[in-house]
């Protein structure tokens, strides 16, 4: 873990007489510890060991209220919407809804295993979270996840040019690997689709609004999308779902892989090489249309 960025946190205090609204905004930290440190200075709050990312992780409470690294919003008694998704907290600990579900991101219990994964360098946008592990980067909200090569050309260019960061926190981050090719995932609860439509990938095609037709032969799904261009896929299906290959032709995606696990609906599409999902506006248009797509199979 190298660095963890804590965005604005607000929270009201109310007592007989006022109500006090305090505002953090202190940067990049060295790690969690180093994070609750700041926040400790901010108002009398309690400090706990928790876990989260594969960690222990330092939780505090102050007047009904959690506050922890990498959380980018007090949560008390009620849910409330971040910029990067929705939570809540229960006796479990803290619930975050991102990319189309609801999953535990810290637990109360540092007895249990600590949810979520260890990453290198996390922050928070106006409307999405950046998560660099592996060389990967990834940028999420509450509807998808788009993941790219974090290559040192594009973390220099998104935090050194745009947001003046030091350049000291790119220095041990793990090399990116080039050919990794970008990928968007989204997912819906599974009890929303009423039937096994989604077990046929000509359907899940045939609802795409950029595809005419899509029919099955075989092993392989031919396609015509709007304009004439046709593709056709290699078909691979196993008990929790199916992928496609692109084999020939061209399409916006060179692979697309459907499977039902923990009852959720995912689809994970690998963009051809051609389209960049980090240009102005592509991520939140791709995820909206694969979104949609999981919507029209029930």
């Amino acid at each position: 873990m190298e660095l963890v960025r804590q965005m604005p946190i607000r929270w009201s205090e109310e007592d007989s007489n006022r109500t006090v609204d305090v505002v953090l905004d202190s940067g990049w930290f060295q790690g969690p510890n180093e994070c609750a440190r700041v926040l400790m200075t901010v108002a009398p709050m309690e400090l706990a060991e928790g876990g989260g990312f594969g960690n222990r992780w330092p939780l505090l409470s102050a007047s009904g209220w959690t506050l922890a690294p990498a959380l980018p919003v007090a949560v008390g008694q009620e849910g409330v919407v971040a910029n990067d998704g929705g939570y809540r907290r229960d006796c479990c600990g803290v619930w975050r809804e991102a990319v189309g579900v609801e999953e535990l991101y810290l637990t109360t219990d540092d007895s249990q295993s600590a949810p979520g994964d260890d990453f290198e360098l996390l922050w928070f946008g106006d409307s999405e979270r950046f998560t660099v592990r592996n060389g990967t980067l990834e940028i999420d909200d509450l509807f998808g996840m788009l993941r790219v090569p974090a290559t040192a050309d594009l973390l220099e260019k998104i935090l050194i040019r745009a947001k003046r960061v030091d350049p000291t926190v790119l220095s041990s981050l793990h090399a990116a690997n080039h050919t990794q090719m970008q990928t968007i995932e989204v997912q819906r609860q599974a009890i929303l689709s009423a039937d096994e439509r989604w077990r046929n990938p000509a359907t899940f095609l045939g609802a795409r609004t950029d595809i005419e037709s899509a029919q099955v032969g075989g092993e392989n799904v031919d396609i015509r999308a709007v304009g004439g261009v046709t593709a056709t896929f290699t078909r691979e299906e196993f008990e929790s779902g199916w992928r496609l290959t692109l084999r020939d032709g061209s399409y916006v995606f060179t692979e697309i892989r459907l499977e039902r696990r923990a009852g959720t609906l995912g689809v994970r599409a690998t963009l051809d090489e051609g389209l960049d999902g980090m240009a102005p506006g592509m991520r939140g248009r791709i995820i909206f249309d694969l979104r949609s797509d999981l919507v029209a199979l029930g």
